[in-house]
């Protein structure tokens, strides 16, 4: 019975020897083909995903809505990474690691952006052909590209890889650089451009040009060191009628925002104490050093800006005029809703003397059944020494005509500090909620605050305002200096009525004062 008992234990110490040992070539298994395919199991722990703001491009990227994509930010923030990701996605037609986390085993599809059936073409833009592309593009590209993908790559006799053939679908990628002559980059098509940090302008259009067969996209993944031509032309993009373009999808962030997802926050910190002031603006949290004279760095588009509306009739409006003898005539317009939140609802921007000025106002004013509160004019326009009449005088006319107030607004000395500060606490309040937004209508407005600049002295801001393109920002300042608070029309009613009353009762009823 002993030998017995003795030899079971013994079979059964085998059984589970064997069991582990199988158990473990499975697990050594599973981790070669993880680490082979490592795209495969991009967010499946202990895989940490996307970054905040990569998700956010991700997730925007599967809108056919979007045509134009960014993420800046300071260095090390993921974006050579993400460029990859996107890249990668676009040849196999959809985000391949949903197809091993999903219980549901399927994939998020991307077929439905482009409208062909043929095979994904894609061009990746880096930098130097040595320093960047074969040091740091490449790389990351061994780095993801799944061994179950079967490919085909060689060079382009300066350096090696950078044409990547998928074998099984046809779909391709191809690498360029951004010190090519743009002429080298014309006469392709295809589906993605991708931009690893700023491109020159001549590059960006010979690209462009690719993409209009197949409708494609682009997306720029860059640290704005230079090429300001981006910052205007595409961040802030316009469309024909001077309103934000709603098919550009961009968002901003530092390095920290990729702490915990192949960085740590130590070795940020360790970087960050090497760098100087200007640069750890710049290369920590991605503001460029031509965007560091902002004086309004707080205004986002997507916070502030909103789609026209009608305002509704019991908001109060208030109306500032900034006048000009050889330039446009900027009028602005302020509603106060019942919360005390502001809204920049209209603007005039048009060539004009004080009448016809004033009677655009009128015009406004009547076909939008505004509320008016006050009407506050640049106290420069009392006196205008060329002309027998003053603005004032001639805008006094036509809005007393209409049963509409006017004064001048405070002359203040230091009304353009104060009235900047004061746009600033509503842009961003206390409690980190803004209590200023603009509807997207009002182009000449967006225009100045997105580049309204402090003067800059031997490259520093001087803390003066430039006088350039200012004259909706003045208007903003003088309207948010009045401090208006809502009052419902009702209770204002009664407060006229009620001083009415009071006045008649003490009028003297013989003489009649």
């Amino acid at each position: 019975m002993k030998g017995t008992r003795a030899s079971r234990n013994a079979e059964r110490e085998r059984q589970v020897k064997e069991l582990k040992a199988r158990k473990l070539e499975i697990l050594r298994k599973q981790s070669d083909f993880r680490a082979k395919n490592r795209l495969l199991f991009f967010d499946t722990p202990p895989n940490p995903g996307p970054n905040p703001k990569q998700a956010q491009i991700l997730e925007a990227f599967l809108h056919p809505h979007f045509k134009t994509f960014g993420m800046s930010g300071g260095n090390r923030f993921g974006k050579t990474a993400l460029n990859t990701l996107i890249a990668l996605s676009v040849l196999d037609g959809s985000y391949p690691w949903d197809d091993y986390h999903s219980r549901k085993g399927q994939k998020t599809s991307l077929l439905h952006l482009f409208p062909h059936n043929r095979a994904r073409k894609v061009r990746y833009i880096g930098q130097g052909w040595h320093d960047h592309i074969k040091a740091v593009v490449i790389p990351e590209i061994e780095k993801w590209w799944p061994d179950i993908w079967p490919v085909e790559r060689h060079g382009n006799g300066i350096i090696t890889d950078t044409f990547w053939k998928r074998l099984d679908n046809g779909s391709t990628l191809e690498i360029m650089s951004n010190n090519q002559r743009s002429k080298e980059h014309e006469g392709w098509s295809g589906d993605v451009t991708l931009y690893d940090e700023p491109c020159r302008k001549e590059i960006y259009i010979a690209n462009a040009r690719g993409l209009v067969d197949r409708r494609g996209r682009e997306l720029f993944a860059a640290t704005l060191l230079d090429e300001p031509w981006i910052d205007r032309e595409i961040i802030k993009k316009v469309d024909k009628n001077g309103r934000p373009d709603k098919t550009v999808f961009w968002v901003t962030g530092s390095s920290y925002d990729n702490a915990g997802y192949g960085i740590s926050r130590e070795g940020i910190q360790e970087f960050e104490a090497k760098l100087t002031e200007d640069e750890i603006q710049a290369r920590i949290h991605g503001i460029p050093q031509y965007m560091q004279g902002l004086i309004y760095p707080q205004f986002n588009r997507k916070t502030h800006l909103v789609e026209q509306f009608m305002v509704p009739t019991n908001w109060m409006v208030d109306i500032a005029i900034d006048v000009h003898p050889r330039e446009c005539q900027a009028v602005l317009f302020v509603a106060t809703d019942d919360r005390n939140e502001r809204y920049v609802c209209d603007e005039i921007w048009e060539y004009g003397d004080g009448t016809q000025i004033a009677e655009a106002i009128v015009r406004k004013v009547n076909r939008n059944a505004y509320r008016v509160n006050r009407i506050v004019i640049d106290p420069l326009s009392k006196g205008d020494s060329n002309s027998p009449e003053t603005t004032y005088n001639k805008v006094f006319k036509v809005l007393a005509r209409n049963d509409l107030p006017l004064e001048t607004a405070t002359k203040e000395k230091d009304i353009r500090l104060n009235g900047i500060l004061e746009t600033k606490t509503h842009l961003l309040g206390p409690n980190k909620k803004p209590s200023l937004f603009f509807m997207d209508s009002c182009v000449r407005t967006l225009y100045e605050i997105e580049g309204y600049m402090w003067e800059m002295k031997q490259g520093k801001p001087t803390g003066k305002p430039s006088d350039i393109d200012d004259h909706m920002m003045e208007n903003l300042s003088r309207i948010l200096l009045l401090n208006t608070h809502y009052i419902d029309p009702e209770e204002e009613f009664d407060t006229y009525y009620n001083k009415a009353a009071n006045y008649d009762s003490g009028r003297n009823s013989v003489t009649g004062y």
